[in-house]
Order: structure tokens, then C-alpha cells, then sequence
């Protein structure tokens, strides 16, 4: 075990067993359950609205749906990541897979508010895929297959999320509860990969005592940060309830890493964050995620806005803007594959980087040019520059700065920073487009060209944290030391 009392800049040699894999047919698996992940992210979206006037769903109701979905993806992020590097990354993934197609099969079964709410807890379970997939990489296919794996892996998510929404919604016109079905056939398409992938375990570290205080605590500071960010234009910013949930998150996450460092075998080794690189690397997707995932959103209710009533917007239908974003998703793809070949040939700086800069150019685009649609699709289609190579590079470098036997969790680490920039940055967005909004709800176009020069500006600051991206570190003699 390495001294964990000191911080965590270099990485001791691991003792997990190395046994290489032929990774085509444990990739193909992969990319299937994934391809299953991005559809029941996404697919549920187009669908609420159609749900909620045949199932008397209130829209506060169906956002609540949205809120808990979440939040549970928040709270089962390290809890997954945490029981893969102990029990087993594909012991563990079939569990996670198998939790998220038994909710899609209860919500199409029984489309109402409650049993809608429990199929959204049961799908937070998507969280784990990514982390348990790359666990099996890097711990049987070694740094290569990782970096190669994981750029597949993105392509292939974030080419099911471009598309989940304009099939759900393409299924779902005539009757929404029939759109359920495809959250359906995405969880058997995870099942079916899962039960088919070649045997891809290697030898772990051993069961470690699971950490209930850390648990309870994370799970109270990230529910109520989580409620604060998401619900706070619905309740009021200074409402007693947001507030309430916010502080007490807040104190709970304050409280959580002096309870981690104090226990044997923590849920999070929070001193994984004084890792040079690890921090760096958080920084950068928080901050990209901010911008990129987080506008998304607001970027479609542009798209929405009549040019003639609103005085901008482009006036397309739901349908129509699935068809305006995906532009933007094709250009994530492209990028997420092709950053392994960036981290090669220019290296990891420039790399993290490069997805600061195009964040940049892409918001800063937008803020000055947004009049036609041609403007959108091409400036957006910089944003998905940006969100390939950061979810693509920065998970990989993550996961290479820790030990094999953590492998999983610090994946999970970056999933959570990740979803924690979206959520924040998705709070941000709605907070500008209220306060340019008159008294019928109208929001001013200044509500989106501010929205998006602060998103112009996470891109900036998460280019200035990627100069201080160090060296990776050398390896001698099976052992990695400091950069």
C-alpha cells in the first residue's frame, strides 16, 4: 500500500496482475453498453412533456424527475467506482447495467409520477459504466488500450445522446408513453453486451470495508447542492428551501473530506486531489463541462425562440432542434477519437488545452454572431470540439496519475466533477436568462449572449489551468515517479 499520509504525487507500482486482452471484442462489448448509457441519458427528455399531460404531470413534477435522476447519478458515482475496484469492475457493471434496464422497463410498465421517479433513481446507475469500462482497460489492456478505449468509448456516447432524443421523440409524436420503449430496448442492448463480453477481470486488490459515514455524508452534500442548483429558479434563489438545502450541503461536502481522511478505507481518498495533475485535470472539466454540457439547454430555447416575437431564435420545433444539435455532437465524436492521436503528437498540455480554446472560441462566437442558424451550427460545432477532447483526454490522464487499484474510483472522481459542472453551470445559464426576463417570462436576447461570454470565459480560465498541467511522470523499473 502506498504512505498515504504524504500527497499523492507519484504513483507506487501496482500488484494488480497484468494480463493483456485482445481488445477488439471486449471493446465491441463496451461500446454497446455505452452506446445503452448515452440512449437513457437522453432519451426521457423529449418524452416529459407528452407524459405529463397524459399522466396528469405537472411541469414542476416532471422536473422534479429530471432533479432526482440527478441527484442520484451525483450520489452513486463513487459508490459504483468505489465497489468496482474492490468487488470487480464487470461483477459490478452488470450490476449497474441490470439496475438501469430494470427502471426503463418499470417506467414504460407503469408511466406515473411515482414509479417514473424510482425508474429515474434505478437509471442513475448509468454513472458506473464509464468508470468500471476503463477499470477493465487500464487493468488488462494497460495505457494504450486506455486512452484508445476511452476515446471510443466518448465517440460512442456521445453519438447515442446526439441521437437518443430524435428517436425517442420520433417514436413517442403520437403517444409519449410509447417512447418509453426505447429507454427499454437501450437497457437490453446493455444486458445482451454485457452478458457477451469475453472474461476481462484481472486480479484485485481485495474487498475493502465499505465507508458508511463517508457515504452518508457525500450523499447529503451532493443531494443538497445538487437540489440548491437545480430547483433554485423554481423555488426562489433566496427562498428559506433552497437555501436550507444549499447550506446544509455545504456543510455536509465541508465536513466529508475530514471524515475520509480519518478512516482506513475511505469511500474517496480526497488526498487523490493533491495530486498535481488530478487537480488540474478536475479544474479543466469542471470548467468545460460548465460551458459545453451545461448550455445545452438554454442553447435549445434559442433555438425555440420565434425571430419574430422574440426578435431572435430561429423558430424551430423539438424535432427540428435534435436535428440543429447535431452538428455539435459530431463534432464531439470526431474529437473524442481522435485524441488519443493528440495526446500523442503534441502532447497532454496542449491537448487539455485545445479544449479551452475551442470552448472559448465557440461561446465567444455566439456571443457576437447568433442572428442565423448557419452562426449556430458552426460556432457549436466548436463547443463539440472542446467536449470530445476534455471528456476523452482528461478521463484517461486522470486515471493513469492513480494506482490500478484505483483506477475506477478516480474515473468516478472525474464523472462527479463533471456532472457537478453541468449542474452548476446549467444553474448559471438559467439564473442569467431569468434576470433578463420581463414580467410575461419573455428572457431578452442579452439573457444568452451573457450566458454565453461567461461560458466563453470558463473556456478561457480552463485554458490558463491547462498551462499548469505538469509533465506526465516517468516510469523506471516498474515504478513511476514524480514529474
Amino acid at each position: 500500500m502506498p504512505d498515504t499520509s504524504a500527497p499523492a504525487t507519484s504513483v507506487p507500482p501496482s500488484t494488480t496482475a497484468f494480463r493483456p486482452i485482445s481488445l477488439p471484442p471486449v471493446l465491441a462489448s463496451m461500446v454497446a453498453v455505452e452506446m445503452a448509457s448515452g440512449f437513457t441519458q437522453q432519451y426521457l427528455s423529449p418524452l416529459l412533456a407528452g407524459l405529463g399531460e397524459q399522466a396528469e404531470i405537472t411541469t414542476a413534477q416532471q422536473n422534479w424527475i429530471y432533479v432526482i435522476q440527478t441527484t442520484s447519478m451525483a450520489v452513486l458515482t463513487p459508490v459504483l467506482s468505489r465497489l468496482g475496484d474492490s468487488y470487480g469492475y464487470r461483477r459490478v457493471l452488470r450490476l449497474s447495467v441490470g439496475l438501469v434496464a430494470l427502471g426503463s422497463l418499470l417506467m414504460a410498465l407503469w408511466p406515473n409520477l411515482s414509479v417514473l421517479t424510482l425508474g429515474a433513481v434505478m437509471q442513475g446507475g448509468v454513472v458506473g459504466f464509464m468508470p468500471l469500462m476503463i477499470g477493465i482497460l487500464r487493468n488488462r489492456g494497460g495505457e494504450h488500450a486506455s486512452r484508445v478505449g476511452i476515446g471510443v468509448l466518448v465517440g460512442a456516447l456521445l453519438l447515442a445522446v446526439g441521437f437518443a432524443g430524435i428517436i425517442s421523440g420520433a417514436v413517442g409524436a403520437g403517444d409519449a408513453r410509447l417512447g418509453l420503449w426505447v429507454g427499454v430496448a437501450a437497457g437490453l442492448l446493455g444486458v445482451a453486451a454485457c452478458v457477451l463480453m469475453p472474461d476481462a477481470e484481472g486480479r484485485r486488490v481485495g474487498v475493502r470495508p465499505f465507508d458508511v459515514p463517508g457515504f452518508l455524508l457525500l450523499a447529503v452534500g451532493l443531494s443538497g447542492v445538487v437540489l440548491a442548483l437545480t430547483q433554485g429558479s423554481a423555488w426562489g434563489w433566496g427562498s428559506a428551501t433552497t437555501l436550507g438545502c444549499g447550506l446544509v450541503g455545504l456543510a455536509a461536502l465541508a465536513l466529508w473530506p475530514k471524515v475520509e481522511l480519518r478512516v482506513p478505507h475511505p469511500l474517496v481518498d480526497v488526498r487523490m486531489f493533491t495530486n498535481a495533475r488530478i487537480a488540474v485535470l478536475s479544474a479543466v472539466t469542471f470548467l468545460v463541462s460548465f460551458a459545453t454540457i451545461g448550455s445545452i439547454a438554454a442553447n435549445a430555447t434559442f433555438l425555440a425562440a420565434s425571430p419574430d416575437e422574440a426578435g431572435y431564435g430561429t423558430g424551430l420545433n423539438s424535432a427540428a432542434i435534435g436535428w440543429a444539435l447535431l452538428p455539435m455532437t459530431l463534432a464531439s465524436v470526431a474529437s473524442s477519437l481522435l485524441t488519443p492521436a493528440m495526446l500523442r503528437i503534441v502532447g497532454e498540455r496542449i491537448t487539455i488545452g485545445a479544449a479551452g480554446v475551442f470552448t472559448l472560441v465557440g461561446f465567444g462566437g455566439l456571443a457576437m454572431w447568433h442572428s442565423t442558424l448557419l452562426d449556430y451550427l458552426v460556432l457549436s460545432s466548436f463547443a463539440g470540439l472542446a467536449m470530445g477532447i476534455f471528456e476523452s483526454a482528461a478521463r484517461a490522464l486522470t486515471v493513469e496519475a492513480v494506482t490500478e487499484e484505483d483506477t475506477a474510483t478516480a474515473a468516478g472522481v472525474n464523472e462527479l466533477v463533471l456532472s457537478l459542472g453541468v449542474a452548476v453551470g446549467a444553474a448559471v445559464l438559467g439564473a442569467t436568462l431569468s434576470a433578463h426576463a420581463d414580467t410575461g417570462g419573455q428572457v431578452a436576447v442579452g439573457g444568452y449572449t451573457t450566458g454565453w461570454a461567461v461560458c466563453a470565459g470558463a473556456g478561457l480560465a480552463a485554458a490558463l489551468v491547462a498551462v499548469r498541467l505538469r509533465p506526465a511522470p516517468s516510469r523506471k523499473a516498474g515504478v513511476v515517479e514524480a514529474g
